[in-house]
């Protein structure tokens, strides 16, 4: 249930033609380039045409690991295009030229506008120069101070070959590098500057001369950040290709690339199925993935924990199907739109591409949900037949919005806040949440939410009121485009117990002690009783000590140490849920 954003997440799209006058071909690819201060950021879209009038499509970021988003409230005219991308609270407003063939327009987020031309075919500009190459002379590094999230940040200065230096900003926790940036050292100041983010830091240098203590600025938002010169790339010692349990091939079972079709929403979904050695019918579980855009694998801060999950179970005789979520990676579809009903749907189709799979036993199908997936899980078993049982890691017992509002006490708890900060904050959330659930879908209920903040607001002492009131407008505003999704609205009202009550399959469900983000003593019981209620005749239910919200043995629970955790999946977690799916499958239990 992580939604974050420090930098500028590059996406645009544009329609293809006009749907009334031009013969424009099913599905068009633009291409155009967006220099964001430097960073020159190749982008391509392919577009597809509903034949109706309407249009959807994807945005490849071909300078960012391929990352794809989708777009939303797409409007189409002779002279105009515009669109918004809801994932990350971005615009692009468009002039059209006469052939629409190319749209010059600006492209806007957090504050920050910037050209972008695309254009359709061979007529798309040139693609972005290589940035310049150079060896590294030196990284800065450090936490950004956000509460219980603690991303990590690098500023990178190369020698550049032909003489002189460049320098760089990574924005690590996120997995977003390279971005162009400008530094200096003005007595014992040393700065930097990426303009294509509107991000500064200024912070003074120790005596020493390796630590420099300041002040991170970006959209309006001040920081205290402290960075420590390394000789080394921190990105260097915690990439995925690093981590102890990355699997490593040759693998002793084999890999189909598959895809699959949700033919009730029209969404094909995009996987990767495993299968165990030998021949005949194998018992499957299908892999739910939690909150936000999520690739087949999970990907998240340098690890893959679905990626680790599938080598695990299928190395012990169960094969696993792991897929994108709609709308990202390979799957087509709108992620931005979808709620969890619609995930569901996602999962129930696979169901049905495993049932039919030579290499799956169609009696032993599963599936095992992460977080939100703890939801999609049990609504599908308890509405459809053919789900041989479930596995629940750190799923949610309660509605959305206590999940919420406990999820964030517990963080700021964890991190030191007051508690007097901490009541306003949770004030904040009920008021915000009332309003939500209170609205029509598709309506504009902004106004409601900035005046119940107001409100809040309102009851803080007066001597604290200005500078509390900065940061929850601030935080709140950040969040516009979530609060006012349809996902929010489902997530906050929906309670998965009626759901877990009808669950007739074994279940096992499991929580590490130390999950911040769906704590174990206020949903774990939930889950059970829940379970207990429908006369479920077959489940387990467990607190794993130690563990954080991914499974990683962790020293505090908190966000910021998924990224610093070399483990990327508790090996005893994984013993868990092998041995459990394993004695209801009739298969061999590995031995201690």
């Amino acid at each position: 249930m992580i939604r974050i954003m420090t930098i500028l997440a590059l996406c645009l799209l544009l329609t293809s033609g006009w749907a009334a006058t031009l013969q424009a071909p099913e599905t068009d690819t633009w291409k155009g380039t967006l220099d964001a201060g430097g960073a020159k950021l190749r982008l391509e879209i392919d577009i597809t045409s509903d034949g109706e009038g309407g249009f959807s499509g994807q945005l490849r970021s071909l300078d960012q690991g391929n990352a794809t988003l989708q777009l939303s409230d797409v409007e189409l005219t002779r002279e105009a295009l515009n669109f918004s991308v809801s994932q990350i609270g971005a615009r692009f407003s468009g002039t059209l030229s006469e052939d629409g063939t190319v749209a010059e327009g600006t492209f806007s987020q957090s504050g920050v506008t910037l050209p972008l031309t695309l254009a359709r075919g061979d007529a798309a500009p040139p693609a972005a120069p290589p940035q310049p190459e150079g060896t590294l002379r030196e990284a800065w590094v450090g936490k950004l101070q956000m509460g219980s999230f603690q991303p990590v940040m690098q500023f990178r200065i190369v020698t550049l070959e032909g003489g002189g230096t460049a320098a760089y900003f990574d924005s690590i926790s996120e997995g977003r590098t390279g971005i162009p940036a400008q530094w200096s050292i003005e007595g014992d100041t040393l700065g930097f500057d990426v303009p294509g983010i509107r991000l500064t830091f200024r912070g003074a240098l120790d005596e020493a001369r390796d630590t420099a203590d300041g002040v991170w600025s970006q959209a309006g938002r001040e920081l205290p950040l402290t960075l420590e010169k390394q000789t080394t790339a921190y990105v260097e010692a915690h990439t995925w290709e690093k981590r102890p349990q990355r699997p490593v091939p040759p693998f002793p079972y084999s890999e189909e690339p598959v895809k699959f079709e949700n033919a009730a929403d029209g969404v094909t979904l995009a996987g990767t199925l495993t299968l165990p050695e030998g021949e005949g019918r194998h018992p499957a579980v299908i892999l739910i993935s939690g909150s936000g855009p999520q690739d087949r694998d999970e990907s998240l801060m340098g690890h893959k924990p679905f990626l680790v999950l599938a080598d695990y179970l299928t190395r012990r005789g169960i094969a696993v199907l792991r897929y994108d979520d709609r709308g990202t990676a390979e799957s087509t579809g709108n992620y931005a739109a979808a709620t969890v009903e619609d995930f569901a749907r996602d999962a129930s189709a696979a169901v049905d591409f495993l049932a039919a799979h030579p290499g799956v036993d169609p009696a032993w199908i599963g599936l095992a949900g992460h977080s939100e997936g703890g939801l999609v899980a049990p609504m599908v078993a308890s509405r459809r037949d053919g789900v041989a049982f479930v596995v629940l890691l750190a799923a949610t017992g309660v509605d959305g919005a206590r999940v919420i509002e406990s999820q964030s006490a517990a963080m700021r708890r964890a991190a030191g806040g007051e508690e007097a900060a901490i009541r306003v904050e949770q004030a904040v959330n009920r008021a915000v949440f009332d309003v939500v659930l209170e609205s029509e879908p598709g309506s504009d209920f902004w106004p409601e939410v900035e005046r119940a903040v107001e409100a809040v607001l309102e009851t803080v002492p007066a001597a604290e009121r200005e500078s509390v009131a900065a940061r929850v407008r601030t935080a709140v505003g950040a969040q516009r485009n979530i609060i006012q999704s349809d996902w929010f609205r489902f997530f906050l009202a929906y309670d998965p117990r009626p759901a877990l009550r009808k669950v007739s399959c074994p279940v096992l469900a499991i929580t590490g002690s130390k999950d911040l983000q769906v704590l174990p003593h206020l949903n774990l019981p939930q889950i059970e009783k829940a379970l207990e209620q429908g006369g479920n005749p077959d489940f387990e239910v467990a607190e794993l000590e130690g563990l954080n919200h991914l499974f990683q043995q962790a020293e505090t629970g908190a966000i910021g140490e998924y990224i610093e955790i070399a483990e990327t999946f508790n090996p005893a977690a994984l013993e868990r849920i092998g041995d459990w799916i394993a004695a209801r499958a009739s298969l061999p239990v590995v031995p201690d």
